[in-house]
């Protein structure tokens, strides 16, 4: 693959030609690592190509004092991070979400860490589209609560001011929120 000044400023130009010959050339590595990072085929395939989208759009930027392969290949890696960091932060909401035990009296946000148990619901598929079914059936604002400081961990401050509202709003929000969550998924764990 050529490596010079000229195909870099063909690949800063837009050159599809370019761009297909990079594709071309690095993409078998890269979804290979990518996939040994994320174990899952599909998702190496999204990832990689998210990459892609990501080096196409930051070009301007590629400084040179690495291979071209390199920078590709720092991209995807960090992009596959990126990808399992969010999954986890899912997850561990989704389970936190996850019908309450026999004891009530749990507190209602987790310490930083998730019983064993929970990961067991995640992997039941009804139990993951009943969590979609309630999510839906919140306002946008609930669920942009949820996201923003369930999923995205945003601190309250950072999110009250990014939904311009106050911080005991945002608190009675997610409160909500979370109830009317466990109260649709407690319905669930109950025998019909």
């Amino acid at each position: 693959m050529d490596t010079s000044r000229d195909f870099l400023q063909r690949l800063i130009s837009g050159e599809e030609t370019a761009w297909g010959e990079l594709h071309r050339d690095h993409y078998p590595r890269l979804w290979s690592s990518v996939q040994r990072i994320l174990n899952n085929p599909t998702l190496a395939d999204d990832v990689v190509q998210e990459a892609f989208i990501k080096a196409h759009r930051d070009i301007r930027r590629f400084a040179g004092q690495s291979q071209l392969g390199t920078w590709l290949y720092r991209i995807a890696v960090n992009q596959a991070l990126d990808t399992i960091r969010k999954r986890q932060r899912t997850e561990r909401w989704l389970s936190f979400l996850s019908p309450l035990a026999d004891d009530e009296n749990q507190p209602a946000m987790p310490e930083g860490h998730v019983s064993p148990t929970a990961s067991i619901g995640l992997e039941n598929a009804e139990l993951r589209e009943t969590i979609f079914e309630a999510m839906a059936e919140l306002t946008v604002e609930h669920r942009a609560v949820i996201q923003l400081r369930l999923i995205d961990e945003m601190s309250l401050e950072e999110t009250a001011k990014l939904l311009r509202c106050r911080p005991g709003t945002v608190n009675s929000r997610l409160h909500y929120a979370c109830e009317h969550l466990r109260r649709k998924l407690t319905k669930l764990k109950k025998p019909t």
